[in-house]
């Protein structure tokens, strides 16, 4: 599948690659499936997923054009950025091939209520979740089987002070093309894998920032982003990032990024390709490893997680005098099955210490809100 990206981003590579069935599947679990687009007359495979496959990038084309007119025609009309979608498939070499998702939008902080009011005016079904209702951090509108999401704020991070300097870069470069600088265009893509990474990234993300990376950050540039992305936590996470594209995904090679931990580079490069897109490939026990790593080290959360689920899995747990004790039934069964909770508790301190090692953004330690013109600082339950 490797050998597949590459030969699909870069020239000069060898297009004759035996590509099967799961090589198929993982592009799509990885929201890759039209970037060979150009290749795929090239790659060795059997008419009947040849013909699949030409159908389905078919498909991902006619949304892309469906896409851009319904962003080139929203009804807002006080200033806005395109975050992510457009504004990363402008750095492919063929943007149609980039899978889009939703439109995600951000405003000046005053605008935001009237631009969704806008997009209400204009024919627009609001959708937002209790979710996203209760995190104040998006509105979600959903028009033509487009879905606009509408940010009251962007960054998912674990200090206050570090969520309004970095939208703060957002909102002071708002352009009327809609499309923020580079550099910070670039920002925005390195937060976007370090919000999700913790329960799932797929290499969709990874590829927007190779791209960024390759037309916009050559050494000489280096510095001035790297002020930017150092004040917001992330330099760690770019240099071993760009890193891994380098070693796996073709990436021409860049001085700034040349010491990074090779060891972990490789784990990165690992657990990414076992998550799929968002997660897709995850289970929900890999989905939860980290969780209760974290709560195995705090005896008062194992407790309240082990009552939880002793609720959920014990049938006498619904008669009030056995329902206190749900906690020490769960915690019996638990050590039943010993391997399995020795390999959930491995898995997760494994990826526990990779993403500290990394400087990601971590839900257990409270995340940043915008609530009331302030940002604040909510912790887990």
């Amino acid at each position: 599948m490797l050998n597949i990206i590459k030969a699909s981003l870069w020239d000069g590579l060898e297009k004759n690659i035996p590509v099967n069935e799961e090589d198929f599947n993982e592009l799509n679990n990885h929201s890759l499936i039209a970037l060979p687009a150009r290749i795929i007359s090239d790659l060795e495979l059997n008419n009947e997923l040849r013909d699949r496959w030409n159908n389905l990038i078919i498909k991902q084309i006619a949304y892309y054009v469906k896409y851009l007119y319904m962003q080139d025609h929203l009804p807002i009309k006080v200033p806005y950025v395109i975050l992510k979608g457009t504004s990363a498939a402008q750095y492919y070499p063929y943007p149609e091939l980039r899978a889009m998702g939703d439109i995600d939008i951000i405003t000046r902080r005053e605008d935001c209520t009237t631009a969704c009011d806008m997009l209400l005016k204009g024919g627009y079904k609001e959708i937002t979740s209790d979710e996203d209702k209760d995190r104040k951090r998006q509105r979600v509108f959903i028009k033509n089987d487009v879905i606009v999401e509408m940010h009251s704020f962007f960054a998912s991070v674990n200090d206050p002070g570090m969520g309004k300097r970095f939208d703060d870069l957002i909102i002071d470069n708002i352009q009327s093309s809609h499309v923020l600088p580079d550099l910070i265009n670039g920002l925005i893509l390195i937060e976007h894998i370090n919000q999700h990474l913790e329960f799932g990234l797929g290499l969709r993300q990874i590829i927007d920032w190779m791209m960024f990376v390759d037309r916009c950050l050559p050494d000489e540039k280096w510095p001035e982003f790297q002020i930017h992305v150092r004040d917001v936590g992330l330099e760690k996470l770019a240099i071993t990032t760009t890193r891994m594209c380098e070693v796996y995904l073709g990436l021409s090679e860049h001085q700034w990024c040349k010491n990074a931990e090779t060891k972990l580079t490789n784990e990165l490069m690992e657990y990414i390709l076992s998550c799929g897109n968002f997660g897709h490939k995850l289970s929900i026990d890999d989905k939860v490893a980290v969780g209760r790593t974290i709560k195995l080290k705090h005896p008062i959360k194992l407790i309240k997680e082990l009552q939880v689920l002793g609720l959920k899995n014990w049938g006498r747990a619904n008669n009030p005098l056995c329902k206190p004790f749900a906690w020490i039934w769960q915690g019996i069964q638990l050590t039943k099955n010993t391997s399995g909770l020795i390999d959930t508790y491995s898995k997760g301190k494994r990826l526990d210490l990779m993403f500290d090692s990394l400087g990601v953004k971590r839900v257990h330690r409270g995340l940043v809100y915008y609530e009331n013109g302030q940002y604040i600082k909510k912790e887990s339950k």
